[in-house]
């Protein structure tokens, strides 16, 4: 440096000289030295504390609306799971019944109201025994007695009246008198069965009000019934095609592949199963996995394909399931329409997805034209683009949960790329309880156990029946006239086992 100083030597050569260096007299004989030391400490803490009071103020307002999303979120699930654990409709109530309980039907000594005698008589019909139509025996004393029959009913459109002629015979194998039946004869009944079928056919597959349908026999047809007629008409076709109902019900565990769901019933819930082959309902108190396992059995052989509702998860254990592709296609398109410009990784994921799952019905319609080969290599290329596709988590909460819905139901999703006849969504099913929710607004669900006893009967005998291509009046008219027949089980494609009505 010039003149060989140093900058220290600078430094000292031009400190200024102060007398009060280690005892300032304007400090308040603290050291200058120390309280510069102590101001710089002081600045870096305040500049430390400041940077910590935004950090927490971030983070508060951070939790704030983490805590809003949460109690929002906190609401709605105990709304649905309110929902979720009544009916739709209405509680089950107790009332306490009356010490004196009034005096059910009619006051003592009011007449009775029977049906009249119809005008004139179409037809006349002798009814003759062959045999015994217990035991057999071809050997009978004719009586010297006859009874008339008279029944009204449907043929060709027009009311007709039947008066069918008994024969009485004496039976020495039965020791008792007997008497045949006649062609469509209802024994001790006043109306036939053809009009008892199409009365159920107009309520349940029409859906016509208990008071709408004697106005629709008598306008088109001319007979005249009551309302509480239709209702005892319900009751025969309920007790004699129980068995036939039963035995539906056993097939159930034994099937391929089942669709099931429920919706709401006026204080229950009305349940479905069905395939190709059957419709089966069942209107339960429980919306739980025990009405599964009930009618599946405690392991299903087959593939259940549902919703992602949980009674038919772990508790319900089957073969293989399927879940709806249509309900997580539905959840995906929600999301997306709300917007995420804040999260493109998650709009991204949801595209993903539903190109995915749209890539994987495409394959699956094409399934019947496509070789083994073919099949195998199209389902290899979706299962890798599904494992990749919720490897990674995703910082948007709800999105993350359709992630986090994907990996619990990762075997779940694509059995029908496995399986040729199984269906990628349970729009069966619910087409299957779409004409029901029209009855239930209708008929405003059942109170009593018989009432849903028999919508859950007759409605299985006659949407089965379409499925099996079979007359569902034809069949109503069978099981009243004969009863569950080993005939008509073998139609249903049930082995013929099962006992007779009663």
């Amino acid at each position: 440096m010039e003149h060989g100083w140093s900058n220290q030597a600078l430094r000292k050569h031009h400190s200024p000289f102060c007398p009060f260096k280690k005892f300032c007299v304007f400090l308040g004989g603290e050291s200058p030295e120390g309280i510069l030391s102590a101001r710089n400490y002081l600045r870096q803490r305040v500049d430390e504390l400041e940077f910590a009071m935004d950090f927490s103020n971030s983070q508060v307002r951070k939790l704030v609306r983490e805590n809003e999303e949460l109690r929002k979120d906190k609401n709605q699930l105990e709304t649905e799971l309110v929902q979720a654990l009544q009916a739709p409709f209405k509680k089950y109530e107790k009332k306490d019944v009356p010490e004196n309980p009034k005096k059910r039907g009619a006051p003592f000594g009011h007449p009775g109201y029977f049906r009249k005698s119809p005008d004139h008589i179409d037809e006349y019909v002798d009814v003759r025994l062959g045999k015994c139509p217990h035991c057999g025996n071809e050997r009978l004393s004719p009586c010297s007695h006859t009874a008339e029959h008279v029944q009204e009913d449907i043929e060709s459109g027009r009311l007709k009246t039947t008066c069918f002629i008994h024969s009485h015979y004496w039976c020495a194998v039965c020791k008792k008198v007997v008497h045949g039946r006649g062609a469509n004869e209802i024994p001790n009944a006043f109306i036939g069965p053809d009009a008892r079928a199409k009365a159920a056919f107009l309520r349940y597959e029409i859906k016509v009000s208990y008071d709408d349908v004697p106005r629709v026999l008598q306008s088109l047809c001319g007979l005249s019934v009551t309302p509480g007629a239709i209702v005892g008409f319900d009751n025969k076709v309920c007790r004699k095609g129980a068995p036939l109902y039963e035995a539906l019900k056993e097939t159930l565990p034994e099937t391929r592949c089942i669709y099931a769901d429920e919706t709401g019933w006026k204080r229950d819930w009305l349940w479905i199963f069905t395939n190709r082959q059957i419709a089966f309902y069942h209107i339960d108190e429980h919306r739980s996995s025990s009405v599964v396992r009930d009618h599946l059995g405690e392991f299903y052989k087959g593939v259940l394909v549902t919703d992602f509702y949980s009674a038919y998860r772990s508790l319900v254990p089957a073969f293989a399931k399927q879940k709806c592709c249509t309900h997580l296609l539905r959840d995906v398109k929600e999301l997306l329409d709300k917007g995420l410009p804040e999260n493109p990784g998650a709009a991204a994921f949801l595209n993903d997805l539903k190109q995915l799952v749209q890539d994987a019905i495409d394959l699956h319609k094409l399934y019947p034209s496509m070789s083994p080969e073919l099949r195998r290599s199209g389902r290899k290329d979706i299962l890798r683009r599904f494992r990749k596709l919720y490897s990674n988590p995703i910082s948007h909460k709800e999105s993350e949960t359709i992630r986090k819905r994907l990996m619990t139901h990762k075997n779940e999703l694509f059995t029908f790329l496995k399986y040729l006849e199984v269906e990628p969504t349970n729009n069966r099913s619910e087409q299957g309880l779409r004409s029901s929710v029209i009855f239930r607004k209708i008929i405003f669900g059942n109170r009593c156990e018989q009432g849903k006893r028999n919508v859950s009967l007759i409605m299985t005998i006659l949407r089965t029946a379409q499925l099996k291509m079979l007359s569902p009046i034809g069949v109503l008219k069978t099981v009243l006239t004969e009863g569950v027949t080993q005939e008509l089980l073998g139609q249903f494609g049930i082995p013929p086992v099962m006992p007779q009505a009663p």
